[in-house]
C-alpha cells in the first residue's frame, strides 16, 4: 500500500488577515509588558536615574500649533570632539537602544500659557495648541517635566510658523534627496547609517545653497521620511552642519503596534504625511522634491491628483545607473498629471535652472548654487569611493 499523499492546507486571505493580527497584537502586547517592567523597575530601583526631554520641531497654521517629542533616561552622549569607529558605532546603538518613559507629565509652557499631556507607553508625547499672536517665524518655547525638574531640566522647543507673504511651501524627501543615503543597496545604506556621523555625513553637491534660494526667508520647509524617530538628533545635527534649512522633520516610530510590524509601509507613511501637511495649509501650494530610488515619483503624482491645483513643481534626484536613465524618463511620462512638471534631474542644478525659469527662486541665486555644488563634489566622489 502507498500512504496518500498529503497536502498543505490552503489558507485563505481572510485567515491570513486574521493570523497576521493575532501576531501583531500578540507582540504588540509583549513590548508594552516588558517595557513596563522596564519602566517598575527603574521607578523603584533607579528613582534618580536622569532623564531627556527630545522635542521634535513642529508646525502651526491659522488655527492651531502641533508638536511633538519624547522622554526617555539619560544616556551621556559620546564625545564629538572624535569621529572615530568605535565612537561612531556606539552612538549609533544609543540611538535605537532608548529607554522610554511612559506616563509621566509634560508642560508646555508658551507666553503666560500652560498646557500638559502624558508619554504614551513609548514616550512620545502630543501636543495641539491653539496658536497665539506670538507664534511667528521660527517660533521657540519652553518644554519641561513639572513632577521630575530634579531629573530632566527643561528644554527649547521650535515650531515653523509660515510668513503670512509665503509664495509657497516646500515638501522634500531626506534619504538620497538631500542625505546621501544610498537606499537602493540595503549594505551601503546600513554602513553609512550605522558607521557614519552627522559630521561625516555627505549632502548632496548644491542642496543646500538651492533651500536656501527655495526658502527666502519665508516659505515654509517641511521633511518627510520614513527614517525612525531614532535618526532625529542625528539628521538634525546632519542639517544644522551642512547649513540646510530646517523645518519640521516628519518620520515614523520604529516599533511594534496592533496595525504595524516594525515601521509599516514606506508609501502608506509619506502620504499621510504630506497628506498632514496639505491640509494644514489649503490655501499654499507646494514644491515637492524626491528621488527616484523608491515610491517619490508615484507618491507625488497621487497628490497631484488628490490635491488639484495645489501642486506647483515636482523634482526628482534620479539616483539610478546613468543606463537606467530613458527606463526612469519613460516612468516619469507616465506618472505625469495635467500640466504640472515633473522633472527628472541629475544634479541640484537642473532644478534650481527650472525653478528660477519658473520665477520660484531668483535667477541671481544661480551662481551660487553652482559655486557650491562645485565646493561639495569632492566630498561626493570621497563618499562614492570609502
Amino acid at each position: 500500500m502507498t500512504k496518500k499523499q498529503q497536502t498543505a492546507p490552503v489558507v485563505s486571505e481572510p485567515e491570513k488577515h486574521q493570523w497576521r493580527e493575532l501576531l501583531l497584537q500578540v507582540g504588540d502586547n509583549a513590548d508594552n509588558i516588558l517595557d513596563r517592567l522596564k519602566h517598575n523597575y527603574n521607578r523603584r530601583f533607579r528613582p534618580d536615574q536622569p532623564l531627556q526631554i527630545i522635542p521634535y520641531r513642529g508646525f502651526a497654521n491659522d488655527e492651531h500649533a502641533y508638536f511633538t517629542g519624547r522622554v526617555v533616561e539619560y544616556k551621556k552622549p559620546r564625545s564629538i570632539e572624535t569621529d572615530s569607529l568605535w565612537n561612531t558605532i556606539v552612538t549609533s546603538y544609543q540611538r535605537f537602544e532608548s529607554d522610554e518613559v511612559p506616563d509621566i507629565r509634560v508642560q508646555a509652557e508658551i507666553r503666560d500659557a500652560r498646557y500638559e499631556t502624558l508619554t504614551d507607553n513609548e514616550g512620545y508625547y502630543q501636543f495641539k495648541v491653539p496658536v497665539t499672536p506670538e507664534m511667528t517665524g521660527d517660533f521657540t518655547f519652553n518644554i519641561s517635566l513639572p513632577d521630575d525638574t530634579d531629573r530632566a531640566p527643561g528644554v527649547t522647543a521650535h515650531i515653523t510658523c509660515p510668513a503670512p507673504d509665503a509664495a509657497f511651501g516646500v515638501i522634500s524627501d531626506i534619504d538620497d534627496t538631500i542625505l546621501l543615503t544610498k537606499a537602493t543597496s540595503v549594505v551601503q545604506m546600513m554602513r553609512l547609517t550605522l558607521l557614519s556621523s552627522g559630521k561625516s555625513r555627505v549632502a548632496f553637491e548644491g542642496v543646500s545653497a538651492f533651500y536656501r534660494a527655495l526658502h527666502n526667508n519665508r516659505n515654509p520647509f517641511f521633511y518627510v521620511s520614513s527614517s525612525p524617530w531614532n535618526l532625529y538628533e542625528f539628521l538634525c545635527d546632519f542639517m544644522e552642519c551642512k547649513d540646510i534649512v530646517a523645518g519640521p522633520l516628519l518620520l515614523r516610530d520604529f516599533g511594534i503596534d496592533r496595525h504595524q510590524f516594525i515601521a509599516g509601509p514606506h508609501k502608506t507613511h509619506k502620504i499621510a504625511q504630506i497628506t498632514r501637511v496639505l491640509d494644514s495649509y489649503p490655501q499654499l501650494r507646494f514644491i515637492l522634491i524626491g528621488d527616484s530610488g523608491q515610491h517619490d515619483p508615484e507618491i507625488y503624482s497621487q497628490c497631484v491628483r488628490d490635491y488639484p491645483g495645489r501642486i506647483l513643481a515636482i523634482y526628482i534626484r534620479n539616483v539610478n545607473d546613468q543606463h537606467d536613465h530613458h527606463k526612469q524618463q519613460q516612468r516619469m511620462e507616465s506618472l505625469r498629471v495635467d500640466d504640472v512638471p515633473l522633472l527628472l534631474v541629475a544634479d541640484t542644478e537642473a532644478a534650481a535652472q527650472h525653478a528660477a525659469q519658473a520665477g520660484y527662486i531668483a535667477k541671481t541665486s544661480i551662481a551660487e548654487i553652482t559655486a557650491k555644488k562645485k565646493l561639495d563634489e569632492h566630498l561626493t566622489d570621497q563618499a562614492d569611493s570609502g
